[in-house]
């Protein structure tokens, strides 16, 4: 059963009193939706007894914490679930493929160590046992340190990242019942006219910028210099094997645009006035005028935002 994503658009007259009124209203609505989404697809795993869960979708989508919520669902439902983060599978710095000018390609899927990925599963599925391999991103490779992880015929397998609809990922365990799930931000704001207000996709990337600027200390510059690289990735790489999915999760929250007024015009503040960004500051800048800021303390500390900002 397949379940298509439709671009859908968030009028923000519908929001503007409510999000000055009352806005915990809102923001209570909008955590219950998501978790809605992912009792739904945990109601179809259960049922149709999809132990293969392979999930993906492009950056600042909020996959790693739909795979948590996801493994935390099942298991409160009583069942064994093991997650496998592709990221792992990275290879070091050094063998990573490159962009034709040069940059480190972070988005092929050639940068992940596919044989090892074949070979660790495998064992896994055949063996009911593998020990799989932790990368270290504050030194770019693979750690010494190990994780031991079991299969049987009643384990969930929840494979998390961007690559992991690609059929050199999911052939692996073709032969098991899986289930394929694509998500990201599906919906623009705008205004009573249909005006675009703010993109699908600039939603992201202001979740990445200040993730980036909270988690990382890295500028809003050097997010859109990554960012250029990021969305060719996204059409190259992830966005090809979107029909392959059979269920896509929105994880637009309708308070966000509010919640991170703030912090955007904050770290926008940062970039420099000869920024060769300076196209997309202003195209950040002028959505953000349309909006105002609200306290984070109304965001719950289990949210998916948390995933952009510190509680």
């Amino acid at each position: 059963m397949k379940y298509n994503p439709i671009l859908t658009q968030c009028n923000i007259q519908e929001y503007l009193s409510k999000m000055q009124q009352q806005p915990e209203q809102l923001v209570a609505q909008a955590e219950a939706n998501y978790r809605q989404q992912i009792t739904a697809v945990c109601d179809f795993i259960e049922r149709e007894k999809r132990f293969m869960i392979l999930v993906t979708g492009p950056s600042a989508s909020g996959k790693t914490t739909t795979a948590q919520r996801l493994a935390q669902e099942l298991r409160a439902r009583g069942k064994r679930v093991n997650s496998i983060s592709l990221d792992n599978f990275y290879k070091c710095a050094a063998e990573l493929p490159r962009w034709k000018d040069g940059y480190q390609n972070y988005e092929s899927i050639e940068g992940l160590d596919l044989p090892l990925f074949d070979e660790v599963v495998t064992s896994l599925l055949t063996n009911g046992r593998a020990s799989f391999p932790l990368f270290d991103f504050s030194v770019r490779q693979r750690a010494e340190q190990r994780i031991d992880l079991e299969f049987d015929s009643q384990t969930y397998l929840i494979f998390e990242g961007i690559h992991a609809l690609s059929p050199q990922i999911s052939d692996v365990i073709s032969n098991y019942p899986n289930m394929k799930i694509y998500i990201s931000v599906h919906s623009d704001f705008t205004d009573a006219d249909g005006k675009i207000l703010l993109a699908a996709r600039d939603l992201r990337l202001i979740r990445r910028i200040l993730r980036d600027f909270t988690y990382r200390s890295t500028s809003a510059d050097k997010t859109f210099e990554m960012w250029d690289y990021v969305t060719m990735g996204e059409e190259l790489y992830i966005r090809p094997n979107r029909k392959y999915a059979d269920w896509h999760i929105d994880s637009t929250h309708v308070y966000e645009p509010f919640l991170y007024h703030d912090e955007i015009l904050h770290a926008l503040d940062g970039t420099t006035p000869q920024s060769a960004y300076l196209p997309a500051i202003e195209r950040l800048y002028q959505s953000a005028s349309h909006f105002f800021g609200i306290s984070p303390a109304l965001i719950p500390q289990d949210s998916l935002i948390r995933e952009f900002m510190k509680p």
